[in-house]
Order: structure tokens, then sequence, then C-alpha cells
């Protein structure tokens, strides 16, 4: 439901005191580009900032950021929830942007930052951020005919609700570029409320200079009134072109002019352009790019369309259809949190693609199946120009879909050397004397990583084990794939599946703990994010030790949500763990699998492996000397939100009671 009105948010937030400042961006296009370069500006000074941002992309609470890191799950629902019960013990009836608004100004204060980035749900004056108490500056970035049915029919009143942000004696940088008639409506009322206005291009040195390192000519703005903005906010910090732009140059703002690789969903091997235009200007904009980088071998762009109910679609596909394109058209998928917003019939959308200029005899309605949508595309465009456009929601949708969050754990316990047997005859095994007889179980714990990896798209396998034996270099894990494609993938997969992309080496860990914790890592490492679940395949024995002892030493929990247990024994074992000795069972095995049972309660003395006992294991194995630390750089540790230390030996361990960035 949108209700505007800042009644209800002043109430749900009037005893939450505002201990940061706020920079307040309101516009029709670019304003959240502005907010996470301003963010980017105060993180790299070292400055404290959280950013809000509408809609989310993916999750909820991925809209609400802190030093750049989206809030963790837990943290978010824990604040949403005592907002939405003072809501509901007041009876205020606050909307769902209201309480998500109120939820974010508490986690900014809850986590003691200097400044919130805030940029405003729908028009200005009305809209919940709007009740913000302290603001340092405000932007007004370009406007365009948008929401007309909340906000009115002309640029002129729709100018009129967006300058409604501006405070007395609170500079507002404004996007000089707009209309007009827009720039009227933010003058007199800049008139009105005694707010000085600012122009980020004023000394006229911006432009070129921007244009120059390949900016094009809506980021110029965008940047100048990020950057005027910074400097107003922190006079005492250096907002030069030559400091900022190292820092913006990094920033990656979803969803727009994007590009993704959807390989591993539809076998396509160039990356599609996303973009989330969603009015005729910002389809203006993308329509130029494309015109500019995509369209110039003359082959026609294939599209895959959505939109939200009420858009201007027919001028939007003005922009963005030349005679010859092909179109897919696909409804996006419900959106959390917003239960008012619908997905406008791929029927229309096709209807008015033909009308300007798509083939008719390329046009596919995929209803409400994203994942198809993209497929006919793929296969439509035969490598040619492919663009997601239309709506934020679909963009959401399909980097959701391309984003993995599914990690599978293939522990390595041997080396196979290669060999015309592919593995099955034993002698082409490098093992110890005690795992005769296992190496059947070994290339069942492969097939069931194969298995698990085929049946979700959204899975990435990971082979783990470093290299332990001294007649050679190969690692555990490279030794497991070789012999997974070898056998042709068990036909469990085509050679040639987009699939195989996902198949990940980890090739340092010495023990289970560090086959957990080093694929953990280079999932993150690979894809930038933690996946939700794992799937670990290993011996049924060493179930307990693995999920109840590293998996919750590591706090990847809750345990029987989040992770899967695929255990498969050597033949005997159950003989010996039940205290006997099994028929065909060395004396040597049944002494290493008492072991294992014993070294259980090592590892419950101490969870993250750091004893010389456990450690000692781990470097009597490290016969090739491989780095144990778990990130590259003091740079990518700290982008991951990891807190480890350094031990004595080089090896790198998690810092006990630190929070965790893929915890829930």
């Amino acid at each position: 439901m949108i209700d505007l009105g800042l009644a209800r948010i002043g109430r749900l937030i009037q005893n939450t005191p505002q201990t940061w400042k706020a920079i307040h961006v309101a516009g029709t296009n670019g304003k959240g580009s502005i907010c996470s370069y301003i963010s980017a500006m105060l993180h790299a000074r070292g400055v404290s900032c959280g950013r809000f941002n509408s809609p989310h992309l993916i999750d909820r609470w991925d809209c609400i950021t802190v030093n750049e890191k989206p809030v963790s799950e837990d943290l978010f629902r824990h604040v949403e929830n005592q907002v939405k019960k003072r809501d509901q013990d007041a009876q205020i009836g606050a909307t769902e942007f209201e309480l998500l608004t109120a939820t974010a100004f508490e986690i900014f204060t809850h986590q003691k930052v200097d400044f919130g980035v805030i940029e405003v749900g729908l028009g200005g004056k009305l809209d919940a951020t709007n009740a913000l108490k302290q603001k340092s500056v405000t932007v007004i970035s370009k406007i365009g005919l948008d929401h007309q049915s909340f906000l009115g029919s002309t640029l002129q009143e729709i100018a009129q609700h967006k300058a409604g942000i501006m405070r007395q004696g609170v500079p507002c940088v404004v996007d000089f570029s707009n209309e007009s008639e827009v720039l009227k409506a933010i003058r007199d009322h800049a008139a009105e409320v005694k707010a000085e206005l600012h122009d980020p291009m004023a000394d006229g040195t911006a432009a070129a200079a921007l244009a120059q390192e390949g900016f094009e000519p809506h980021q110029i703005w965008n940047l100048a009134c990020a950057r005027k903005a910074f400097e107003l906010a922190c006079p005492d910090q250096d907002a030069s072109w030559s400091h900022i732009l190292p820092i913006v140059k990094q920033v990656q703002w979803p969803g727009r002019l994007q590009t993704l690789d959807i390989q591993r969903l539809t076998g396509r091997q160039q990356e599609v352009l996303l973009d989330g235009a969603h009015n005729t200007q910002s389809a203006e904009v993308l329509a130029t790019y494309v015109q500019k980088y995509l369209r110039v071998q003359g082959r026609p762009v294939t599209w895959m369309l959505a939109a939200s109910k009420g858009k201007d679609m027919d001028g939007i596909l003005d922009f963005l259809i030349h005679e010859g394109d092909q179109v897919a058209a696909v409804r996006f998928h419900p959106v959390d949190g917003m239960p008012w917003v619908k997905p406008e019939d791929p029927p229309k959308l096709l209807h008015l693609a033909k009308q300007h200029g798509a083939k008719a005899d390329q046009l596919y309605d995929a209803q409400d199946d994203v994942k198809d949508a993209l497929t006919w595309a793929s296969k439509a465009a035969d490598g040619g120009p492919l663009v997601i456009a239309g709506s934020l929601y679909l963009v959401s949708s399909s980097v959701e879909m391309s984003t993995p969050n599914h990690l599978i754990i293939v522990c390595g316990h041997a080396i196979w050397n290669g060999g015309p047997q592919n593995g099955w005859d034993e002698s082409e095994w490098l093992i110890e004397s005690y795992k005769k007889g296992e190496t059947p179980t070994f290339i069942e714990h492969i097939k069931a990583g194969v298995k698990a990896l085929a049946e979700d798209g959204q899975s990435v396998l990971v082979f783990s084990g470093g290299p332990t034996r001294k007649e050679t270099p190969i690692s555990e894990a490279k030794s497991y794939h070789n012999l997974a494609i070898a056998n042709s993938y068990f036909n469990l997969l085509s050679p040639t599946s987009s699939a195989t992309s996902r198949i990940l080496l980890e090739e340092r860990a010495l023990d289970s703990y560090y086959n957990i914790l080093f694929s953990l890592v280079l999932f993150w490492r690979e894809y930038g994010v933690w996946p939700d679940t794992m799937t670990i395949v290993s011996h049924e024995f060493k179930r307990t030790r693995i999920v109840q002892g590293h998996c919750a030493a590591i706090g990847f929990t809750p345990l029987e949500e989040r992770v899967r247990f695929i255990g498969i024994n050597p033949p005997g074992v159950e003989g010996v763990l039940g205290g006997g000795q099994a028929a065909g069972v060395s004396k040597e095995k049944t002494d290493v699998m008492r072991g294992v049972q014993l070294t259980l309660g090592q590892w419950e003395d101490d969870p993250h492996g750091i004893s010389e006992d456990l450690a000692g294991k781990r470097r009597a194995r490290n016969c090739w000397g491989v780095d144990q630390r778990l990130f590259f750089s003091e740079e990518e540790k700290l982008r991951s939100g990891v807190d480890t230390s350094i031990l004595e030996d080089g090896s790198e361990v998690l810092v006990e009671g630190r929070a965790r960035p893929w915890a829930r």
C-alpha cells in the first residue's frame, strides 16, 4: 500500500534519537547511484556511514548498508520486530515502507554511524524519509515523469514534491541539466524555505575530465552531485577529483548498466546487459548506451522485458525497440515487502513491442517463468546483444537466479594419479595402507557431489583438499576433479554443460575443518556473496565432527536449516565403530578408525583446531608448504568482513566470538 504522509512515521520514530547527520537524496533518476557514490566517498575517508536505498535487490535487508556492507538478517529482523511491535502497541497503522524506513533509521542509531545517506522512496515532501530530523545536505537529481498518480501529471508538480526535502539553512545540490520548469520549481521552493542551491558543475571543469574517463553524460551529473554533497557534508575532507575518482571507479550500482554472466543458466557465453530502466527518461539513457555499444555490428538486439502495471511502456519502448529486434516478456516474481507492486501482463508488452518494430515471429510470452525467458532470449540472440530491462524487479529476479546460494563440498581423502581404469583400479591411487579397499568409496563421494550439483542450478561444487603426498604436487581436489572428467561426470552432467563452470577447486585444506572454511571463503571470493546453505560429502562416521563440530564452530547455523550432510562410509566401518573387529578389516584400519573417534573429543575441546595436536597434524600433512592463510591480502580480508588472526606457523584462524558475515 502506498499512502504518502508524515504523521505515521513521525509517531513511529518520535522517541528514536537521530544521532547521525543525514544526506537526503531525491529525484526520478540517478538518486540511487548518487547515494552509492556518496557513501563510498564517506567510507573511503574513514567516516562511518549507513545507506538506505529502495527498493531492495534480492533480500529486504540488502537495502540497508553500514560501511558499505548490507546489514545481517539477524540485526534487520531484530530491529524490524521492535519497530513492528511499537506500531502495533500504539495502533499507528504504518505502511510497509514506513516500517522499513523506521527500521533503517533505528539500525543507523544502533550502529553509531556518523552519516546516513538516505534515498527518497517516492516524491519527497510527503515521503517517509522526509521525517529526518538532522539534515546536513540535500540533493535533487534528474527529474522526469513518473508516479504521476501520486505526484502530479506535470514536471512542475513533480518537482515541487521532490523539492520538499529542502530545509532552511541546509545546502541543496541540484542537477542543473533538468528542464527549465523543473529548475524554476526548485528555485522557487529554495527561496521560500531559505535553502542555498549549489550547481555541482559550476567550475566548468568536471564534464570534460569525467568524459575522458569514460563516464556517460548522466553518470557525470550523478558523480558531480555526489562529490559536491560530500564536499559540503565534510568540508575538512579532500573532495578533489584526483582523490574522488579512484573511489567512484570501484562503485558498482546493481541494476544500472550492469553486466551479468548467465552461462550456467542458459549456456550463453556472452554477458548480458541489465538495466532497471522503468520510465522514459531512464529508457532514453539506456537506448543511447545500447546504440553506442551494442548495435555497432548491425545485429538486432534481443530484449527480455517486464514492467510494473501503470508504467508508460509505450513511451519506454519507443526509445528501446528498433526495427527487427526480438523480445521475450515475462512477469517478475512477487516483491517481498511490497505487495502493491504488480507486474504487467506479457501479452500487452509484446503487443506494444510489435507496434514499435519488433519482429512478429520473434516475440515470446514466458508468462511467470523468468528462467524460461532467459533461455529463449539466449537462443534467439545467438551470441548477439541481449538486454534485460523494464523493471528493477526483473533485474532483481535475474540477479537472484544467476547468483549461486548453495555450496557443495566434497572432502578429499586421497589422490588419484590418473590411469586407464579411470580410478576403478586401486593401483592408480596414492593412499595410506590403511585405506586399501576404500577407493570405490572416494569415487562415490565424487559422484554424490556431481549429482547434488546437477540437481540444483544455484549450487557450486567445490572439491576440497591440498597436495598431501610427497610423490606428487597434485592436490586431492585436482585429482578428484580429474577423475570426474575422466568418467564423463558419471553421465550425471554433460561435459559441455554450463554446470561444469560451477565446479571449483579448493587446493589448500589439510583437514576437515579447513575443507569447510577454505571452501566457504573460495565461494565468497568467486561470487562476492556467502552461501545460504551447504551440502558436505564425506564419510558418515565424520558427520558429528563436521556438522555439530566444524559447522557449529564457524557459526554456519542453524544447522538443521542450512547444512545437509551426505555420508558414505568405507566397507567394514560400522563393525569397527561398534567396538568389534570387522571381518576383512585390518588391525591398522581398526586402530585408525578408533583414533578418529578419539579425535572427535580433541575437536570438542579445540573447535578451531589451533592446539598443537591438531595444528601439528596439519603441518605434518603439508609436505609441499602450501600457504595456510584464508585470505590473499589484508584488503581482501577487510572486504570479506571476517575477523581472523595469524598463528606462529602462518596459518589463519577465526577470532572466537566475533561476528561471521555468513551468519544468520
